[in-house]
């Protein structure tokens, strides 16, 4: 029997540790309902401000924490998408993508991304190109759903979330 293989570390590069996954139904719907959408021909991408942390630390009169930095990613791949090898494979790469190109995805956001048909077919590269033709939409529907929440609306935006593109604020 040959000997188990040591997991990785929660700091190695190619974790993907809970706090940076969207894991509960409520957030799922919560975005899904109120998420900026961007759309590709694969991918639906939905942008959404995180939940306010001093509303959430106030149900169970705990301090609040603070609003993380990193975005976090949930995953939805319906039977269109393929059998569940394909679904799998599919989520697979779009973790790979939000691991290893973080630059690709704006900071402080939730980002849901519910794949289409034909997304099980997909590479790495199909996946990255999809990924990089929507960067700018994709900062704009965050700069504007983090504009929405009132809680977040007087946080500096994160120098990735600045575009040159972009005109000066007035």
């Amino acid at each position: 029997m040959a000997p188990a293989r040591p997991r990785s570390s929660a700091s190695s590069p190619s974790s993907f540790p809970r706090g940076r996954r969207i894991r509960k139904r409520t957030d799922f719907v919560r975005i899904q309902n109120g998420g900026h959408r961007v759309n590709t021909r694969h991918l639906l991408i939905l942008v959404a401000a995180p939940i306010d942390a001093p509303a959430r630390g106030a149900e169970n009169g705990a301090a609040p924490a603070p609003v993380p930095s990193a975005p976090r990613l949930g995953l939805v791949a319906s039977r269109k998408v393929g059998d569940a090898v394909a679904r799998n494979r599919a989520k697979r790469l779009l973790r790979e993508a939000f691991r290893r190109f973080p630059e690709l995805f704006p900071e402080r956001v939730d980002i849901v991304v519910i794949l289409r048909t034909g997304a099980g077919s997909l590479g790495l590269d199909d996946v990255l190109a999809e990924l990089r033709s929507v960067v700018p939409v994709l900062r704009r529907r965050a700069r504007d759903a983090l504009a929405a929440a009132p809680s977040l609306a007087g946080a500096p935006p994160a120098a990735d979330e600045r575009g040159a593109e972009d005109p000066p604020a007035r």
